[in-house]
Order: structure tokens, then C-alpha cells, then sequence
């Protein structure tokens, strides 16, 4: 009888040396993906810089980008954002789960999501994390769902593709909810 060897996933926040990587998950999720972004893969190609590079390279204690490592190669990212102002700081977002197309479908997106909401809740003042995701993104707003996220609002043709629109669905996970 054969045996199935099975890969270890580690999660990791990403560091300076991770950067390469990131922004390589990043424009293959834009390209595969241009409907569930807010920017375009040409867009980031052509602006050259990341926007969450300061995050990685800044190391903020409530601010990060967690990895999902499959024997050392990095495979999905997911950012977290917590607010800096004294009235929303209890307020902090996720943005940018991308998984590689080969992991598609294994659980990599949901554990590594299930991993930043763990480490965002790990600072005492948070209470709500928030996102936001495409509304023909069905299969992504389910899998918020079963962790707890709700709507809360939508932004209406939000984004456009040539003459098509589409929504962007905003969903809330307070503590209270875990």
C-alpha cells in the first residue's frame, strides 16, 4: 500500500527576505483573478511598488501580512490592518487573501485566514475586524460566513470593468462572535 506524503503548513507574519515572494503571489492572484481586485495586475505592474511593503518592512506589532508556508515556500499571504486613531482603534481590516493556484481548494485560504483573525484578536483593544470582497465572489463571501463574518453593507458598482459593475460587499467579525 502506498503512502500519501503530506505537506507541513506553517504561518508565519512575512519579513524583509519574504518580499520577493509576496509581491509574486500578489500579481498572479491579479492576473488570475482581476475580478476580485480592486486594481488591475497591469496596474501594479506598471506602479512598481506594493502597498503593504512598509507593513513587512515597518514590523508594527498590530499591522502584518501573514504568510501560509508549504516546506518553506511561501503559498498564500492575508493582510491585517488595525486602526491608529483613538475611536476606531478597537477596528481592524483584512485585505489581499490571495493562495497560490496550486493550493486552491486544500483549505490553505480558510486556515491562513483563520490564522490572521487569531493573531489580529490577540491585541486587547480589537473587537472588529472587517473586509471587503467582490459580490460575484460568492464562494468567498460563504467562506467569511462560516467564520462568523456578516454583511453590513454593500458599495455599489464599486468596481467597473469596461461597461460591467459590480458590487463590493462589506462583512463584520466582532470578538463577541468567536
Amino acid at each position: 500500500m502506498a503512502t500519501q506524503k503530506s505537506e507541513a503548513l506553517v504561518f508565519r507574519k512575512l519579513h524583509a527576505q519574504d518580499l520577493e515572494a509576496y509581491h509574486a503571489i500578489r500579481l498572479a492572484s491579479l492576473k488570475r483573478h482581476p475580478e476580485n481586485f480592486g486594481m488591475l495586475y497591469e496596474e501594479q505592474v506598471k506602479e512598481g511598488t506594493f502597498k503593504f511593503d512598509t507593513v513587512i518592512a515597518h514590523s508594527h506589532p498590530t499591522d502584518f501580512l501573514m504568510g501560509a508556508f508549504i516546506e518553506g515556500t511561501l503559498t498564500g499571504i492575508c493582510v491585517f490592518l488595525q486602526e491608529k486613531r483613538q475611536k476606531t482603534k478597537h477596528t481592524g481590516e483584512i485585505s489581499q487573501l490571495c493562495v497560490v493556484d496550486t493550493q486552491d481548494g486544500k483549505g490553505v485560504g480558510t486556515a491562513l485566514l483563520q490564522t490572521t483573525i487569531h493573531a489580529a484578536f490577540q491585541h486587547p483593544e480589537l473587537e472588529q475586524i472587517i473586509l471587503a470582497v467582490a459580490a460575484k465572489n460568492v464562494a468567498a463571501q460563504r467562506q467569511y460566513q462560516k467564520l462568523g463574518f456578516q454583511e453590513f453593507g454593500k458599495l455599489k458598482n464599486y468596481f467597473q470593468c469596461g461597461r460591467r459593475y459590480d458590487d463590493n460587499v462589506l462583512m463584520i467579525l466582532t470578538k463577541l462572535t468567536l
